[in-house]
């Protein structure tokens, strides 16, 4: 008959290590506080010996779990996608794990997933929409852990009222933005192409205001679907040579959109910039190497992660104070797409 084998424990490691059980507990939990040098070898010991830290009890000393987390609307999309992997870096450099989430924009969806991480018994939330259905808001409330939201800083006639703290930009901003460069550029029917809710409705009323101080007229705006794609870009453009559309250049509030509509252009045989402007929407890597290249506005995605950590630590060791909203702001990048017409 096969004996089975005892699971290795905290000793077994510091032993291997030639260290305390103290040390190992450290290493494990407080990485910034162990010397490089002493966590390789509880790195080494851990990996021999196959240790898998016992978390339940860890938790029932320490009064944390070492987990936050991270409820996403969407991982295809590249900012959001270079957002989770610099909070998950700087999260794990302060001791934490992270659960990510994704709620395809759903409110239902997030209901669901926040019922199933509360009950991991969370130190931390990150959000990455600011909007919310009563039933969320209320286990928000519930749930007494700090929380940080990303991206949308409360504005507009009625302000949203936050759960926790704010990392974000003016969505109202970056909207006006798009708008003044249009106009600027000598653009006469600018459109707005966006999905109808509460960020991009913001987005809108920015560059709504920008055309009408601008040109004195109304912009025209079309619906896009709450996913953005590429194939988003290709069909706005093929209404356009259809005459469904009218518009002479074309503000998209995300860059996969923009691109689609540029490749549309270049096939549709419609000259960018001249016949039409086309500006994006996060700055993606692809926007400066396309051709032509594309205008957007750039969103600091690094700065937002790594802000939301620094302040998401704060509130989890109980310093005081922090900053109730952290304004990274937005930056229009012009570019070939929008070059000024002579």
């Amino acid at each position: 008959m096969m004996s089975i084998k005892s699971k290795p424990t905290l000793q077994d490691v510091a032993r291997m290590a030639g260290v305390s059980s103290m040390t190992v507990s450290r290493a494990l939990t407080k990485p910034d506080i162990v010397s490089e040098q002493t966590r390789q070898k509880i790195d080494h010991a851990v990996r021999e010996l196959g240790y898998v830290p016992n978390l339940a009890a860890s938790q029932l000393v320490t009064r944390r779990s070492g987990i936050v987390g991270a409820l996403i609307t969407t991982i295809t999309n590249p900012i959001l996608a270079t957002t989770i992997e610099t909070l998950q870096q700087g999260l794990a450099r302060a001791g934490f794990h992270m659960l990510i989430g994704e709620t395809r924009f759903s409110q239902e969806e997030e209901g669901k997933l926040l019922r199933a991480f509360l009950g991991r018994q969370l130190d931390g939330l990150i959000l990455a929409y600011g909007y919310h259905s009563p039933e969320t808001l209320e286990l928000l409330q519930a749930a007494e852990i700090p929380v940080i939201e990303l991206w949308d800083l409360p504005e507009g006639e009625v302000p949203r009222q936050p759960v926790g703290q704010v990392v974000g930009f003016s969505n109202w901003a970056a909207g006006a933005s798009a708008g003044r460069h249009l106009v600027a550029c000598g653009y006469r029917k600018p459109a707005f192409f966006g999905y109808d809710d509460e960020r991009e409705n913001l987005r809108f009323q920015g560059f709504r205001r920008a055309v009408l101080d601008g040109l004195g007229v109304e912009p025209q705006r079309y619906k896009t679907s709450a996913i953005p794609s590429i194939e988003d870009g290709v069909d706005m453009i093929e209404r356009l040579a259809r005459g469904e559309l009218d518009c002479d250049a074309a503000f998209f509030t995300n860059d996969m959109q923009a691109i689609g509509a540029l490749f549309a252009c270049q096939r549709l045989g419609i000259a960018v910039p001249q016949t039409l402007g086309i500006c994006g929407f996060g700055d993606l890597p692809i926007a400066r190497v396309a051709a032509p290249s594309l205008t957007s506005v750039r969103i600091p995605a690094e700065k937002v992660a790594n802000s939301t950590v620094e302040l998401l630590c704060q509130r989890i060791k109980g310093e005081e104070p922090w900053a109730a909203n952290i304004d990274v702001g937005s930056e229009l990048v012009a570019r070939e797409s929008t070059a000024l017409r002579r």
